[in-house]
């Protein structure tokens, strides 16, 4: 088994890549006519890639939902092995991202519209 520095290092090397993914992204989109489309695809990969589960279910350590959800979909076997148990954290992260940043836009736009009112 790893030891707890294993996972660490894992994790950093693996935030590492989906930050270069990430800036592939938004290299790709940034030339995107609606800012809205170039954010939420940001948004929406940074959470599918970066949102932990458990790796085992008798183990503590993290790993991203993303493989675990692959991993007990396609490969593992047994009993109470499904997409689910990552999958439906990261479409509830996927949501409250996707509310929360409607809600800065509209926040963001009050205040300009009313710094321009001001002025």
């Amino acid at each position: 088994m790893y030891t707890d520095e294993n996972y660490l290092w894992g994790w950093v090397a693996y935030v590492l890549g989906v930050l270069c993914v990430l800036t592939v992204i938004w290299i790709f989109s940034r030339k995107l006519r609606f800012d809205a489309i170039r954010h939420l695809s940001l948004i929406v990969a940074s959470v599918i890639l970066l949102t932990p589960v458990t790796a085992y279910r008798d183990d503590p350590h993290l790993a991203p939902a993303f493989f675990v959800s692959l991993y007990e979909g396609f490969i593992a076997t047994g009993s109470n092995v499904s997409f689910q148990r990552a999958l439906a954290p990261i479409l509830a992260l996927v949501f409250f991202a996707i509310v929360l940043y409607g809600l800065a836009r509209y926040l963001i736009a009050k205040l300009k519209s009313l710094k321009k009112v001001n002025v």
